[in-house]
């Protein structure tokens, strides 16, 4: 038989290697399950339904809201289950450390790749027939070479912003943590959280402050939801179900009054947030429902197609860009919901295509 390949589930969430204490866990079909459900909600997000400029009525207005901010879980579900795994493994080592030297190579190596493919691929092809290949590369290349920053932080194209992001948080976590100083990655990571909170959302507030760089990227949501994974790692047994789902739905029921909250009070749009406190407390109860339910998932068949989520998340932008100036010509609300699913089938089967070959899996 072949021996299974790592996929890029290993940056997001993978099973761990064994060692003999504690147990390393056996795969959770819950955790795959719900990889599955965040990726596609990313894609909701990209695809933007029902978005404003095409659904100018007031009785849109909830369905861009609904399709646009209660998704935003995905992405702290990623980094609170990434760091959820990475503790399991450093509990599998003697001195208890996060061995990250190979783990952070493979990311690079990901972000790398596909930025490359980002700029070499015309998926966007309104421009590509009114002006040509060369001209829309060069289009492409241009602000990233004026913008380094924006280039180390996000990579070749927006999504990606992920990748460098998880490798930063990783890479705190792992000197914070050594010599067992998990306290230090709770300051460091609430402080980071804090400053990228009221460089963004809260920027309006009494407290905001003005941050000169996009606080999204970098490690300021990230550090926070790979500590808290970290720590839940330490945890024996998992958290009982109902308390899970309680911390869950009272974590999006926090994002959803924050953002009434900040529009009320200081006229912030509400789908102008990527995170809040509570979509960290959110992912984090969907990952403790993931490990108190190992066997929900299963139920849901949804598990297999897990391995597939790094390499759906990095593919799926070039799938909007193909299909996404199509919007503009279906104006149809069934439209709304086809096109995240198809952007997802595209990009799965792109993910299982590139897994099949020997010299292009490192991608996914």
């Amino acid at each position: 038989m072949r021996p299974r390949v790592k996929e890029g589930g290993e940056a997001i969430a993978e099973s761990m290697p064994s060692c003999q204490a504690p147990a390393a866990p056996a795969r959770n079909d819950s955790v795959e399950a719900f990889r599955v459900i965040a990726v596609l909600a990313v894609i909701i997000i990209h695809t933007k339904p029902f978005m404003r400029d095409l659904f100018p009525s007031p009785q849109y207005r909830l369905l861009e809201y609904l399709f646009n901010q209660p998704p935003r879980f995905a992405v702290p579900f990623f980094f609170v289950t990434a760091g959820y795994f990475l503790g399991r493994k450093a509990q599998c080592d003697p001195k208890r450390r996060i061995r990250i030297k190979n783990y952070l190579l493979r990311l690079v190596g990901v972000v790398a790749g596909w930025s490359l493919l980002y700029i070499a691929l015309p998926s966007f092809w309104p421009p590509l027939l009114a002006q040509g290949y060369r001209q829309v590369t060069v289009q492409k290349i241009a602000p990233l070479l004026a913008s380094p920053l924006t280039l180390l932080l996000e990579g070749g194209k927006v999504h990606l912003w992920f990748i460098p992001s998880l490798i930063m948080g990783v890479a705190l976590l792992a000197l914070c943590t050594s010599n067992g100083r998990i306290w230090l990655a709770c300051l460091a990571s609430g402080f980071l959280f804090a400053f990228g909170l009221l460089g963004a959302s809260y920027s309006v507030t009494p407290l905001g402050i003005h941050a000169p760089f996009f606080t999204r990227n970098g490690p300021f949501l990230s550090l926070i939801c790979l500590t808290t994974g970290y720590v839940m790692s330490l945890r024996r047994p998992p958290f009982p179900l109902g308390m899970a789902w309680a911390i869950a739905g009272g974590g999006m029921a926090l994002h959803i009054f924050e953002t009434w909250l900040l529009w009320r009070c200081y006229a912030v749009p509400m789908i102008n947030h990527d995170y809040l406190v509570g979509t960290v407390v959110c992912g984090a109860g969907l990952l403790m429902v993931a490990l108190a339910a190992p066997s929900l998932g299963r139920r849901t068949g949804l598990h297999a197609l897990g391995k597939y989520t790094l390499g759906v998340y990095a593919s799926h932008f070039l799938f909007i860009d193909l299909l996404g100036p199509l919007t503009y010509l279906f104006e149809l609300h069934l439209w709304q919901f086809l096109l995240p699913l198809l952007v997802y089938l595209l990009s799965l089967a792109c993910s299982a295509l590139l897994l099949r070959s020997p010299r292009l899996r490192w991608l996914v």
